[in-house]
C-alpha cells in the first residue's frame, strides 16, 4: 500500500483547517470542525453558561449525563457528558448537542441523532437535520476562543457531575 508523504499530510491538513474541517470520525465519517464560541448559535453560548454555572439544565434526565462516543465522532480516550442546546422551534429536546469533557473541552453538534443508525434511512436523516437546521453540517464542531477563566469554571463544574 502506498502511504501517503508527510508533504501530502500537511497539504490536506492545511486544506481541512481553512476550510474549518478537522478531520473525519470512525464508522460514520461524520465531519469534525472548529468553530469560535461567538460564532455558535445564541442557544448553544446559553447551554454553556448553564454547564459553567452547574445547572439547573432543560432536561435534567438527559443533560451532564454520558454521551457514549459510540461512532467515534470525537476523540478517543477520556469522558464526555451532553448536554440539550435549545432549538428555536422545536418543542422538544431537538438534535443539538453541547458534548463536553471534564476537561472543559467542548463540541456542539445540531445533528446528535443523525448518528443514530436504524431509525430511519440516511437521506431522510440528512433531510431531516436540513430542515431544522440547514446552516449547520454534518458532524461536531470543537468549540474554540474559550478563555482561560471560562475555560476553568467549565471544568470545575463539570468535575462537580456525579
Amino acid at each position: 500500500m502506498l502511504m501517503p508523504s508527510n508533504l501530502d499530510i500537511n497539504v490536506e491538513a492545511a486544506a481541512l483547517r481553512r476550510h474549518g474541517l478537522i478531520g473525519r470520525g470512525g464508522e460514520m465519517g461524520n465531519a469534525l470542525f472548529a468553530i469560535d464560541i461567538g460564532a455558535l448559535p445564541s442557544e448553544a453560548r446559553q447551554a454553556i453558561n448553564l454547564i459553567a454555572q452547574g445547572g439547573p439544565f432543560p432536561y435534567p434526565q438527559h443533560d451532564g449525563h454520558r454521551f457514549g462516543n459510540r461512532f467515534g465522532d470525537l476523540p478517543t480516550g477520556g469522558e464526555y457528558l451532553e448536554f440539550t442546546v435549545r432549538t428555536p422551534g422545536v418543542t422538544n429536546r431537538g438534535k443539538r448537542r453541547i458534548v463536553a469533557r471534564r476537561s472543559g473541552v467542548l463540541f456542539f453538534t445540531a445533528c446528535h441523532y443523525e448518528r443514530v443508525p436504524g431509525q430511519m434511512s440516511q437521506e431522510h436523516r440528512i433531510a431531516a437535520t436540513a430542515q431544522l437546521d440547514a446552516h449547520w453540517r454534518n458532524g461536531f464542531y470543537v468549540v474554540t476562543g474559550i478563555d482561560a477563566r471560562m475555560r476553568s469554571r467549565l471544568a470545575d463544574a463539570l468535575h462537580a457531575l456525579p
